[in-house]
């Protein structure tokens, strides 16, 4: 197996993710699903220093099936994801700092704020605290993982997809510039949200858009 298109946009969107500053040291994974297998990123690795030798083939059970590093801790996450979401074809979780920031404390992170954000994200889900690399997170992202695309990891970070990488990417751009436009505006002064008719308009938009463009759900594992 060589999925090379696939090991280079982790490789290249890893580097992206590193260089933005959402990743720093060791932190951060990705993962594509290709048919039954996902390729991750491995354990101990700088996503700004990943090349396609140090990617992981697992099986849907999360058996290691290819490459010679160790998975990431996070690997449950990324097959729950594409277990139960034949849609989805990419994970991209990362600790942005603005959004991160955000997830230490009990304010929400609201998409109707900006248009941008309610088409590209739809609603986030804020996701209680769990220890990391534990069966904890999965169990908790799978209560809200039906109708959402993005997750603020309590006292975490932040877990996007995607129908392929680049969407699960700039998903987490989005967030991330979501969470320092919030940043400012609250200390600006008083914040005026979108009207409740405008969100419902928006939300259409959207549902229109990832229905026409959407790719079947024939790929998926299992």
């Amino acid at each position: 197996m060589s999925y090379t298109s696939q090991k280079d946009e982790i490789v290249g969107f890893g580097r992206r993710l590193y260089e933005e500053g959402y990743a720093s040291g060791t932190g951060g994974n990705l993962s594509i699903r290709v048919k039954n297998k996902a390729l991750i990123t491995p354990s101990g690795y700088c996503l700004g220093c990943l090349d396609r030798g140090s990617l992981v083939v697992l099986s849907k059970q999360g058996d290691k099936v290819e490459g010679y590093a160790v998975p990431s801790s996070e690997y449950m996450m990324h097959l729950l994801v594409f277990n139960k979401r034949s849609d989805i074809r990419a994970c991209c979780h990362a600790h942005p700092p603005y959004a991160t920031a955000l997830s230490l404390t009990d304010q929400k992170l609201r998409c109707d704020i900006h248009p941008e954000a309610v088409l590209t994200l739809g609603e986030i889900a804020h996701i209680k605290y769990a220890p990391p690399g534990t069966e904890a997170v999965p169990n908790e992202i799978e209560k809200c993982l039906k109708n959402h695309d993005v997750f603020l990891l309590k006292n975490h970070g932040v877990l996007t997809l995607g129908r392929d990488m680049r969407e699960a990417y700039y998903r987490m751009e989005t967030v991330e510039h979501l969470a320092k436009i919030s940043y400012i505006a609250k200390r600006a002064g008083k914040i005026d949200f979108l009207e409740p008719s405008e969100i419902e308009r928006l939300k259409k938009i959207r549902s229109e858009y990832l229905g026409k463009t959407g790719d079947d759900k024939k790929d998926s594992i299992g």
